[in-house]
């Protein structure tokens, strides 16, 4: 089957048949694989009736990154394709590595790019670099699945992902298209150059069809994982996080079930998977906690307070102070405060003249929630409203003059609460929890 029919039926089998008015856009580096993809695209276009486009990231690490996007401009022009150049910024000194830091930054303007697919070039070859890759950093099924042919939540598509190199070589001999070589590609000091130029072909040496099984176990890999992730939503039913008793239920489970289950919230929530051996030490102290915990994992926090369960989001502190001006909604800890007029005791006596402070908790607030009895010292008020140590310290606190008047999920100040009938203002604010 030529590339362009193969193309076509992948591309009908995983989006349907009637592909009009979608917008594919393309990641063109200039090299072999994206450029056949981009080809072989604009061929079918017109029939199937797809909008196409193209997107080229600058990187600026090799001194040939102006000559690259010089060249990818003129290749898309050629087939009147309309092409973007984005030029990011990699960090050099990214504790992960260069080619890591320079794929979150192409990433990153794939996930701000207009389309419904970023269409990627990667092959069957690519596919068997990556499983021996993970594969050496001792990853687990999820990570030896590889690549998807088609990742929903990232919009990412790889209609080639079953075809060979050489498939795609002689599509670009026959087309007589020309292509850029990354220098870098020789540089076998990158593990996957390595594997690439030294190791897929020794091992080809003793079985021809190499790249085929590795992709093949990929595969098998993939539907592993998809079992463990419906036994993840299982148990996470069942065990209902953030619920009264889950963590006596998340206790349960056996050791290899219960990490299972915490990979696959962490990842569910937009974390990194985490590290066999950080899951490992993450369950050891879920079990032996007493009070409470919160184990931070990439922007994400499983939690443990008086035996509930759950997973947050990693939030910055609050700035330091912030003055209201009747604006109808503040940002506040990664939420937003907001004002609304309202009558009665639930709102407050407060005007919008630049009076109202809000400030963190600084320590030794005390609030009256009535009138006819003492104040109450914040720790003791959080405590009974069941609210956690380290979400406390997000906390808005509304000061009028030198008087607190109001905390965010602990009550208001007695002595600031309108009288039935009489106008204020009614203040929320929704915690992380």
């Amino acid at each position: 089957m030529s590339l362009d029919a193969s193309l076509t039926k992948r591309l009908e089998s995983l989006l349907g048949s009637d592909l009009s008015g979608l917008r594919f856009r393309v990641a063109l580096s200039g090299g072999l694989d994206s450029t056949v993809l981009l080809h072989v695209l604009a061929q079918i276009a017109p029939r199937l009736r797809f909008q196409l486009s193209a997107v080229h990231v600058h990187h600026g690490i090799s001194p040939n990154a102006d000559a690259w996007a010089d060249h990818c401009e003129r290749f898309a022009q050629s087939l009147n394709i309309p092409i973007t150049i984005h030029r990011v910024s990699v960090e050099r000194q990214s504790a992960d590595g260069l080619e890591a830091a320079a794929r979150r930054a192409r990433h990153a303007v794939f996930a701000s790019t207009d389309c419904d697919w970023i269409v990627l070039a990667h092959h069957r070859g690519d596919q068997a670099e990556t499983v021996l890759h993970r594969l050496m950093r001792g990853t687990g099924v999820h990570g030896a699945a590889g690549m998807r042919v088609m990742d929903a939540s990232r919009r990412l598509l790889r209609p080639l992902l079953d075809e060979p190199r050489e498939a795609l070589l002689a599509w670009a001999l026959a087309n007589a298209l020309t292509w850029i070589e990354d220098e870098s590609n020789a540089d076998t000091r990158f593990t996957r150059n390595f594997l690439r130029g030294e190791v897929l072909p020794l091992l080809r040496t003793r079985q021809a069809g190499v790249e085929a099984n590795l992709a093949r176990a990929a595969e098998l890999f993939g539907e592993s994982a998809q079992l463990l992730d419906e036994m993840a939503r299982e148990d996470a039913a069942r065990i209902a996080p953030g619920s009264e008793g889950s963590l006596a239920r998340l206790r349960q489970l056996n050791a290899p079930r219960a990490r299972n289950l915490l990979r696959y919230l962490l990842v569910e929530q937009g974390a990194q998977p985490p590290a066999m051996d950080r899951l490992v030490e993450a369950l050891r102290q879920l079990h032996e906690a007493e009070e409470g915990i919160r184990l931070v994992f990439e922007g994400q926090a499983l939690c443990v307070w008086r035996g509930v369960f759950w997973i947050e989001a990693e939030v910055a502190q609050p700035v330091r102070e912030l003055v209201w001006y009747g604006e109808a909604c503040l940002p506040w800890a990664g939420r937003v405060l907001c004002f609304a007029a309202a009558n009665g005791p639930d709102a407050l006596r407060v005007s919008p003249d630049g009076g109202v402070r809000i400030i963190g908790r600084q320590g030794g607030e005390r609030l009256r929630p009535r009138t006819d009895g003492p104040s109450r010292a914040f720790k003791q008020l959080a405590q009974e409203a069941g609210i956690p140590p380290w979400q406390r310290e997000l906390l808005p606190c509304l000061w009028q003059g030198g008087e607190l008047i109001w905390i965010a999920g602990l009550g208001s100040n007695s002595n600031w609460r309108c009288a039935e009938g009489e106008p204020g203002w009614r203040v929320e604010w929704s915690s992380n929890r």
